[in-house]
């Protein structure tokens, strides 16, 4: 792999990261805040997994393996913060 792609990915989990953190200390609603942060994180997490791991470059039974349990936690996770207000 190419190290501008790879740069490229760590510098937009650098600028997420601060989003995330100037969402956080500015915002005032809070559930907006758990959904910023909440999608930040994933989008990090999609592109880490596509990039770093080479998940690209799969086959498509490999990639819905590693989509399930990753669909599933974040059900859990919207469930319990749906269940918090």
């Amino acid at each position: 792999m190419k190290t501008p792609v790879l740069a490229t990915v760590w510098a937009y989990t650098m600028v997420s990261v601060v989003a995330e953190v100037y969402a956080a200390e500015t915002v005032s609603d809070v559930y907006f805040v758990i959904a910023a942060v909440v999608a930040f994180a994933l989008s990090q997490a999609a592109a880490i997994i596509m990039f770093y791991m080479n998940m690209r470059e799969e086959p498509g039974s490999m990639k819905l393996l590693i989509l399930i349990p990753i669909m599933f936690l974040s059900g859990l996770l919207i469930t319990l913060v749906a269940s918090l207000g």
